[in-house]
């Protein structure tokens, strides 16, 4: 016992908790915090998301890249504010259309023959100095944009990997997942060679598209309406990349970013993807034979008119099918979720698919992060499902609504005559046209209207919310709405001035009074304070503090900074039941 070192019980219990865990003790390894399958839009943007935020993440697509046949060619007035609190909205701006290429609808006979109705926009330069002048109608710092996802996949996939936390790995096919109490482990294939991996997470999130394999894998199917059969958007579908030069001086009316092409022989849209002569025409299809580039291309000529000869080379070519207003059965099991295509499937009237899947991102990121770094409890994850199925109903049904709109439309018989009838037939489908118009594409009630109310995480109000209306948007300050947006006095947007966190606003009386006692936050939420000197705000808001959340919706409001406010945050971190 000469050689033996004692040592007194309060060191040895310091030791203990120094040295590493025993065996059968360690903790459990993982390869990242949160494994994303799918490299689309909401998979790049929810990467990107997560970077920011500190969450590390492995991203795996099958394909090679980012694509290369041109898909969702609109982002929201939301998807825009999203990109913005990213700080890529400026660059994703500068891609697509030119900034002077006017962002009309149009509606003919055939491009070369009769206009019948046009609904004019603004180019994408005056949506960005000009954002003020349509501020009634677009209550926003961030206007549409028309711009391809061609062209928006490599900013968000820059986005993404300009944090050292996120790795996006192409050519990776997710083939299983096993799922336990403490994480999820995907099998993951080289679609180049082979080689077989695995990757194992806290969380996966499925982005994969609406043959989702995440979703096969959780045993869950779609519900809702599908296969409905219309003159157009309804059935299947051929979608064709085009390049044709010369055909923006043919058109009858001037440029335009969409071309709706209505007459007995077909019914198409085309729509202009870089303002340079690069197209892609959406025609309805019969029978399931595939269309040959000779068929596309009698389709593209039908469109334009037959009296003009207009050049044009075929780029690539995809099918797929309208007539789909679908929501997955669930959106969360246990450890796994999912967001985009892989939860909803809408005919893309509206342009509603890809932007309500960048909001599904926006919500999951910011509640992923709290249960990854531990202030978060397990109601966040429970929130997920119980704020975005709804809106994907929602969303479904307002697109499905613009499809019947459009799709059902009966062409008079003498629609193309050159008669006083044919005339008459003309003003007739073009007053219903222009209306359509309005309905499908002035939409700022779907974009910025997006209520959670009736989520565990919001402080609910007694009282009627304002309508939920497609083409009128009502800014409201109360819990669970999208935060409304001001022009500050110095000219800047309200938004930003919202953290990344959560933001607890002070208005009106709100300024003068004590601030919040932030040092009792559980560890790492992070939380920051802004004094807004706008009685507009105020007005608005309806309340002298607002607590918003880090996607910017509405945590709580009220007058005076007590326990109230402090239930409301635990309860907006799931820490409290709702």
């Amino acid at each position: 016992m000469d050689n033996a070192i004692c040592v007194p019980a309060r060191m040895f219990t310091q030791l203990q908790q120094a040295l590493p865990p025993h065996e059968g003790e360690m903790e459990m390894k993982y390869d990242c915090d949160v494994i994303v399958v799918g490299g689309g839009p909401v998979g790049l943007f929810l990467a990107a998301e997560l970077g920011m935020r500190g969450v590390s993440v492995q991203l795996f697509d099958n394909k090679s890249g980012t694509c290369t046949h041109p898909a969702a060619n609109a982002n929201s007035a939301r998807t825009m504010e999203h990109y913005r609190r990213l700080g890529i909205a400026a660059e994703v701006r500068s891609q697509g259309l030119p900034g002077d290429h006017v962002t009309d609808v149009a509606y003919y006979t055939r491009l070369s023959r009769h206009q019948l109705a046009r609904l004019s926009q603004p180019c994408s330069s005056d949506a960005v100095s000009r954002a003020k002048d349509y501020e009634f109608l677009w209550p926003t710092a961030e206007l549409p944009h028309r711009c391809s996802q061609l062209y928006v996949e490599p900013v968000l996939l820059k986005a993404a990997k300009r944090y050292a936390s996120t790795q996006v790995h192409y050519d990776s096919s997710v083939q299983s997942l096993e799922q336990d109490e403490d994480g999820v482990t995907a099998t993951v294939v080289s679609t180049l060679d082979g080689r077989q991996t695995q990757c194992r997470a806290k969380y996966l999130i499925g982005c994969d598209g609406p043959r989702s394999t995440v979703r096969s894998l959780m045993g869950l199917h779609y519900t809702g309406s599908g296969g409905e059969k219309r003159e157009f958007m309804g059935g299947r579908m051929a979608a064709t990349y085009f390049s044709a030069p010369e055909l923006n001086a043919a058109v009858q009316g001037g440029r335009a970013w969409q071309y709706w092409t209505l007459n007995h022989e077909q019914r198409s849209l085309i729509v202009s993807v870089d303002g340079r002569g690069g197209f892609i025409i959406n025609i309805q299809l019969q029978g399931d034979a595939e269309p040959s580039d000779h068929d596309v291309g009698q389709r593209i000529a039908t469109a334009i008119g037959t009296n003009v000869n207009i050049p044009f080379t075929l780029i690539s070519s995809t099918t797929w099918t309208a007539g789909f207003a679908l929501v997955a059965e669930k959106m969360r099991q246990g450890r796994i979720f999912l967001a985009g295509d892989s939860a909803h499937l809408f005919t893309p009237t509206g342009g509603m698919g890809y932007n309500t899947g960048i909001e599904d991102a926006a919500n999951l990121a910011w509640k992923l992060e709290a249960l990854v770094k531990g202030f978060g409890g397990g109601i966040l994850a429970d929130s997920y499902e119980a704020e975005r199925k709804p809106v994907a109903a929602r969303n479904t049904d307002f697109a499905r609504q613009f499809a019947d709109s459009i799709g059902y439309v009966r062409l008079p018989k003498a629609l193309e005559d050159e008669t006083a009838e044919g005339e008459a037939a003309r003003r007739s489908i073009g007053a219903h046209l222009n209306f359509h118009g309005h309905k499908e594409f002035v939409i700022p009630g779907v974009q910025l209207g997006t209520r959670y109310e009736d989520s565990p995480l919001v402080c609910a109000e007694a009282g009627s919310p304002p309508p939920d209306t497609a083409n009128l948007y009502l800014p409201s300050g109360r819990p669970g709405h999208r935060a409304p947006h001001v022009w500050l006095k110095d000219g800047s947007s309200l938004y930003d001035r919202f953290g990344s966190g959560f933001t607890l606003l002070r208005l009106g009386g709100g300024a003068h009074q004590a601030g919040a006692d932030l040092a009792s936050l559980p560890q790492g939420c992070p939380v920051s304070e802004q004094t807004i000197a706008s009685e507009e705000a105020r007005d608005l808001y309806g309340a002298d503090f607002v607590l918003l959340r880090p996607d910017q919706h509405i945590a709580w409001r009220g007058n005076r900074i007590d326990a109230e406010f402090g239930r409301a945050l635990s309860k907006s971190l799931g820490l409290a039941k709702p």
